[in-house]
């Protein structure tokens, strides 16, 4: 029985009586593998679990990384767009001081009427497609008599969302940029009308017109003649009301509109 324990001394300092205790190896040593198992249970989990939280920290920052390429995308996006408007307005200062301009510039600002149809699929560049869309050429050729106002708001008596353009009853009236027409319509205020959307968030709208002579869902070319001038609605004298708005908020058609 003496072999099949062994004892362990405990000897305190304060007192003179020692204490012995008696083990069994076979408690020992059972005692001693649920240690070790425990530890080598908890050194896997933190292991394991060290592991995921690496991974998931991983994960959490490509996370971020792809919302901010998301983002540079999205300002990149912005900034090309802005760049293709500078580009359009230095395009039409080099018109108006009659210096050179690319071949492919020019017709991009200077195609009046839409491309015939020749069974071939043409790609247009998006920089292209944005000098299209701008509203730089005049619907009609006059002085203006109103100008752009727009005041304190809609109830301000001053207010004027576009500008008037003052000429003869039965003059042509030309789309300001290529795009479809989204409405033909009377209106108590401004008569005939006509409203373009030529993409890119810009519309144009062409009021008081004697005779239209498009249809809703049109497509139209720049210079194309959708109208004849007039004085219908709330008018006093021929003249031709033109509007622009960028994302359906009015803007100065002056911004456009090449001089």
């Amino acid at each position: 029985m003496e072999k099949e324990t062994f004892s362990v001394i405990i000897v305190p300092h304060d007192i003179k009586k020692t204490r012995t205790y008696r083990i069994p190896y076979r408690v020992f040593y059972t005692v001693t593998i649920f240690i070790a198992v425990g530890v080598v249970a908890m050194v896997v989990f933190l292991s394991t679990y060290g592991r995921l939280l690496v991974k998931t920290r991983e994960t959490l920052m490509l996370e971020r990384q792809v919302q901010e390429l998301t983002m540079r995308n999205e300002k990149i996006g912005e900034v090309m767009r802005n760049l293709a408007e500078m580009h359009a307005m230095d395009l039409k200062v080099r018109g108006m001081l009659g210096l050179d301009i690319a071949r492919e510039d020019s017709l991009a600002l200077n195609t009046t009427f839409p491309a015939a149809n020749t069974g071939e699929e043409e790609i247009e560049t998006e920089k292209t497609q944005m000098l299209r869309a701008i509203p730089s050429f005049w619907p009609v050729r006059g002085f203006i008599t109103k100008g752009y106002n727009l005041g304190r708001g809609e109830g301000d008596p001053a207010y004027h969302p576009g500008i008037d353009i003052g000429v003869e009853r039965g003059v042509p009236v030309r789309a300001a940029a290529s795009g479809v027409v989204i409405e033909v319509r009377w209106d108590d205020v401004y008569g005939y009308v006509v409203r373009i959307d030529h993409g890119y968030g810009i519309k144009t709208l062409y009021g008081h017109n004697d005779r239209l002579v498009v249809i809703k869902g049109e497509r139209v070319g720049r210079g194309q003649t959708i109208a004849h001038a007039g004085s219908t609605g709330r008018s006093s004298a021929p003249h031709l009301h033109f509007e622009v708005t960028q994302d359906n908020v009015h803007v100065d058609p002056l911004k456009y509109l090449l001089k």
